[in-house]
């Protein structure tokens, strides 16, 4: 009876960290989709409906005043902002419709879904290290040093405890993104220019390989020092500006990924996933708190921004592209032959989803 209710609390705890996963995959798809609706609105777009999630209404608004309809639909996957003719430009579009405004506005539009993802992830993870702290190297102890392997001429250590490295040669230290960042920067190098934080003060060093006794009294080379992980909190600005260079190494690290797979590098198993992929690393997150769902969020709104910009059908990449090449012909490609590559991109991405989820749960 006592493993029956362990279960069944555990069944429990497991359904409350997929609907927080929800939620959070939620956010970032309102986020992206009002992002084209607020450029909509600027540019003065008529816009149907703004929805959250696809499928049967359950709940419906419609604005007496524009006539726009807000909805929040039962399958919590996905949501649109569906603008006024869209779908198949008419003869003579109605005023405010989509084919009616010209490209440079409707490339704008397209493109602040992905704007907004980018900044979303900017201001959670400028939260992240405000409240919670950026999680980085810093140094627990030290030993005494030699110039020499016979460790009979003392050198300089000049790390102390306590010191928190902030970069490395001049890249910063994201352990979050790279736990190995710190000891990467020293591999198949002599020395290193860090700059730490001591007692509340940056200050670069200029690091050298040493000798000191290791473990079993013998000389071993490197660093001389022990180093843990501290998270430290950063005031507005700080937090801001390093908020920027991580979402920028997040997306480099996306690209990075993305080429490693033209190049067999990296699996797609282990580099790519589906809805589900994304969804369960969402929930085994939750379960770390809070703070590892703030880091989720803003991994995959980075993602997210990146994805929907790349010229596959379908994404909002692509239908830039055929913007801009009606923008350069003066005329656009035929707008049925435009939705049928839509349609057959948007039926390989779902083909595409299902098979990443089974190569990653499979693999």
């Amino acid at each position: 009876m006592f493993l029956l209710s362990v279960t069944f609390v555990e069944v429990l705890e497991w359904i409350g960290y997929i609907l927080a996963a929800l939620l959070c995959l939620m956010f970032i798809i309102v986020v992206h989709e009002f992002g084209h609706y607020v450029a909509g609105k600027i540019f003065k777009f008529k816009i149907n409906e703004f929805s959250i999630g696809f499928g049967p209404a359950i709940f419906k608004h419609t604005n007496k005043k524009t006539g726009e309809q807000f909805s929040l639909r039962c399958i919590p996957l996905g949501g649109y902002c569906a603008f006024d003719g869209d779908e198949e430009e008419k003869q003579s579009p109605s005023e405010g419709s989509y084919y009616s405004k010209p490209p440079w506005q409707r490339i704008i539009v397209l493109l602040s879904g992905a704007m907004f993802n980018f900044f979303s992830a900017i201001i959670v993870i400028s939260v992240f290290f405000m409240a919670f702290g950026d999680v980085l190297p810093t140094v627990v102890e030290t030993v005494e040093v030699y110039a020499d392997k016979e460790m009979t001429i003392a050198a300089e250590q000049p790390l102390k405890e306590g010191d928190i490295v902030l970069s490395a040669d001049g890249e910063d230290v994201y352990s979050l993104i790279d736990a190995t960042a710190f000891s990467d920067a020293m591999k198949d190098k002599e020395s290193v220019t860090l700059v730490v934080l001591r007692d509340g003060e940056e200050v670069e060093l200029n690091v050298k390989k040493v000798y000191y006794a290791g473990e079993d009294g013998q000389a071993s080379y490197g660093l001389g020092i022990t180093y843990g992980y501290t998270q430290y909190k950063m005031g507005f600005f700080p937090a801001i500006g390093h908020s920027f260079v991580f979402v920028g190494d997040v997306i480099e690290l996306i690209f990075t990924s993305i080429g490693q797979l033209f190049t067999g590098d990296a699996k797609v198993s282990e580099t790519l996933g589906g809805t589900v992929t994304a969804v369960a690393s969402l929930a085994q997150l939750t379960q770390a708190g809070f703070y590892a769902i703030m880091y989720g969020v803003c991994v995959l709104s980075a993602s997210v921004a990146i994805m929907n910009i790349l010229p596959f059908p379908a994404l909002d990449g692509s239908k830039v592209i055929f913007t801009l090449i009606e923008w350069i012909r003066g005329k656009p490609v035929n707008r049925k032959i435009e939705n049928v590559i839509h349609m057959v991109g948007l039926a390989l991405m779902l083909i595409l989803a299902i098979v990443l989820d089974l190569l990653h749960f499979l693999g």
